[in-house]
């Protein structure tokens, strides 16, 4: 009998970013992520477990333009995060300084 996962939860550590990332899968398809940067992981666990839908918004507008040679998807998870976080702290930047043209 073969068997499918449909629905999945799990919490990845990430020794090279220095992060735990929650990942939640439906079919296959990642519905849910968030991260913290840190290797506290009850402290992950209890404030990080909800799905952070602006990441998850962006990493799967993002995902088909990632690299897709062999790299594994938590790589490809990582790349869209440190991307969204530099959009994010841009953004900011540009909302405090206000620039005017």
């Amino acid at each position: 009998m073969q068997y499918k996962v449909v629905e999945s939860r799990e919490i990845v550590w990430c020794p090279c970013d220095d992060r735990y990332i929650l990942i939640i899968k439906e079919d296959d398809d990642i519905v849910g992520l968030n991260f913290m940067q840190g290797d506290e992981l009850e402290l992950f666990k209890e404030h990080y477990s909800t799905i952070d839908t602006k990441l998850t918004d962006f990493y799967n507008a993002v995902r088909p333009y990632l690299v897709h040679d062999g790299t594994s998807e938590v790589d490809r998870i990582n790349a869209a995060i440190w991307s969204y976080h530099e959009y994010s702290v841009l953004r900011q930047d540009r909302k405090f300084n206000n620039h005017k043209f």
